[in-house]
């Protein structure tokens, strides 16, 4: 048989063929595939992280450390002020990109310095055990510098989304990040708890310096630091409308771990977190496929109604055979953190993982409302989130930690309904009401 009679692929292989090729140049499955990437190294360096931190520092640097760094966390999300979703919603359609990625960049950093300072400031009467922020002018800058670091680096993602341009954001975020996060524990082992928040804040801070370099390199935006409040205006109300709607979407998260402690105590709240991290990687296809849905949607032209289709069948593709996997070895998985996560956490993880359904649902529904600007109906689903969580939770949870799974999992359902009503009321129209434009020297919206 010759070379060319072997190079013809079978006719019955043909459609598959080009299926595959059609699929591999959507933007909304590249773009997916590329943000799954970027949070499956995170996650495994993460995790590799930690392992050598509890290796090289004394337990007390590390329990103080671990805090310190969720609470840069909080702060460096909450500095975004709602520009991350902004910058996806608009950047594509925007005649001054490089202008509105300056003036964004620009006001995240300034107000991250604000929010971190404030907190240190308030640290010696909120939280004592971290009072060592004082200990030096040095690790108090230190930690203002590295929070808005992290929040630019959190920001910096949102361009990628916006240009379709995610395996620039594996390659700094998934490939370069995880690198330093991994070599910086040993480089920091003499600063005590500073030196792990050093270590982990490092990366994500570097990480914001290669994006601003990519940016500039490779997506051919001379940014620059310039601060418009004409720019900020023309969005304001979408941003802060994003900022609530998040904010309110991130609360259960922060609470529901403290009431499980308060109520069952320390062993059940390190069964419940562990349970919730595991469930959360299962999240993380649908929290992927939303974020490319919602840059998709915002494309100049974009027909959102078959993109939403479309997302939605790869939402369900993603979720449903990754759901039954992890139900189904909820014990082994949860074994290899210890027989006693096993014994109390298996339901628990199992619920947690159902939930998953409604959170990707939840999901789905949530960013075609973003897309449609229909901020009040956001704001209002998660505003269901926050409650039907926390009422299930306080009422229930006395009578065993698979309730705190229960919660989560109805009030994303019950966030879902709100949503997919509000959507169903106002329409999945087209996407690109808001859009900057330029009239004369102005900017408007419309």
């Amino acid at each position: 048989m010759s070379m060319t009679a072997r190079s013809v692929p079978p006719p019955q292989a043909a459609p598959r063929l080009a299926r595959a090729r059609a699929l591999a140049r959507d933007p909304l499955i590249a773009n997916s595939f590329f943000l799954l990437a970027t949070t499956a190294l995170g996650a495994g360096a993460g995790f590799v992280f930690w392992l050598l931190v509890a290796r090289l520092y004394p337990a007390a640097d590390v329990g103080r450390a671990s805090s310190l760094l969720s609470s840069m966390s909080l702060l460096s999300y909450f500095s975004l002020f709602g520009l991350n979703s902004t910058l996806v919603r608009h950047l594509p359609t925007s005649d001054r990109p490089a202008h509105d990625v300056g003036t964004a960049l620009s006001t995240v950093a300034v107000c991250s310095c604000a929010i971190s300072g404030g907190f240190v400031l308030l640290v010696p009467w909120m939280a004592p055990q971290l009072a060592f922020l004082h200990d030096s002018f040095v690790i108090t800058a230190g930690f203002v510098v590295l929070a808005a670091g992290a929040a630019v680096n959190l920001l910096t993602d949102s361009v990628f989304v916006a240009f379709r341009a995610t395996r620039v954001n594996l390659a700094v975020n998934g490939v370069l990040m995880s690198l330093v996060k991994l070599a910086l524990p040993v480089l920091f082992v003499s600063g005590g708890p500073f030196g792990v928040v050093a270590a982990g804040a490092g990366a994500s801070t570097i990480a914001a310096a290669a994006s601003v370099l990519a940016i500039r390199g490779v997506l051919r935006l001379k940014i620059r630091p310039v601060f418009s409040w004409r720019t900020l205006r023309a969005t304001l109300g979408y941003s802060l409308s994003s900022y609530l709607s998040g904010s309110l979407n991130l609360l259960p998260q922060i609470v529901l771990p403290i009431v499980v402690l308060q109520i069952l105590g320390p062993v059940p709240a390190a069964v419940y977190f562990v349970a919730f991290q595991i469930a959360n990687l299962v999240n993380s296809a649908s929290y992927a496929i939303g974020e490319a849905l919602f840059a998709e949607g915002s494309q100049h032209g974009a027909a959102l109604g078959p993109i939403a289709v479309r997302s939605g069948k790869v939402i369900a593709l993603a979720t449903v055979p990754t759901v039954a996997l992890v139900a189904v070895l909820a014990r082994p998985v949860l074994q290899v953190f210890g027989p006693q996560y096993a014994a109390h956490g298996t339901t628990t993880l199992t619920v947690f993982t159902l939930g998953s359904l409604t959170v990707a649902f939840n999901t789905w529904v949530s960013f075609l409302l973003k897309l449609t600007r229909q901020l009040v109906a956001m704001v209002v689903s998660n505003a269901v989130l926050v409650a039907v969580v926390l009422v299930i939770a306080l009422a229930r949870l006395h009578h065993g930690l698979v309730w705190a799974a229960i919660a989560w999992g109805a009030g994303n359902l019950a966030s879902g309904v709100a949503a997919g009503a509000a959507l169903l009321a106002g329409g999945v129209r087209a996407p690109h009401t808001g859009r900057h434009r330029r009239a004369g020297k102005e900017h408007k919206t419309a």
